[in-house]
């Protein structure tokens, strides 16, 4: 019983790890500024619901594939030209043309919270429950 809730909990921690994340969608024109870095190695791009957002070398980025599959690219160390996506560090060549969308995912400090909080409290149910499932009176043997 206890195992299968300790299994049960650590899939449901590795299935909310993609839960800290806000993932935008951008255009392939702001991700072009992406690949340049700015002068701060820091780019101000605009999202498809027209937020400003910033990226910066620790920021996650890809792109999704008309596929659907999603490629992560690193901040900076891509060069996208009229025809093809080229991103070195993934061993990524993409023709621009099979590209559906710019994505950039940037951490959430509400859902990371939320996250903590709710394994600290599976951590302390389990806490009760394995005091309250202990036999009464008796010792180590």
């Amino acid at each position: 019983m206890l195992r299968q809730g300790l299994a049960t909990f650590a899939a449901l921690a590795l299935a909310t790890q993609a839960g800290c994340y806000n993932t935008y969608n951008i255009t392939l024109d702001e991700l072009g500024k992406v690949q340049e870095g700015g002068s701060a190695s820091a780019v101000t791009v605009t999202t498809a619901e027209t937020e400003q957002i910033v990226v910066t070398e620790n920021t996650k980025i890809g792109v999704t594939d008309k596929d659907g599959t999603y490629h992560p690219i690193s901040p900076f160390n891509f060069t996208m030209t009229t025809n093809q996506l080229v991103a070195p560090d993934e061993g990524e060549i993409l023709m621009r043309e099979q590209i559906e969308t710019g994505n950039v995912k940037q951490i959430s400090g509400l859902k990371t919270g939320l996250l903590v909080a709710a394994g600290v409290a599976a951590l302390g149910a389990l806490g009760v429950f394995v005091i309250v499932k202990a036999p009464k009176n008796e010792g180590f043997r």
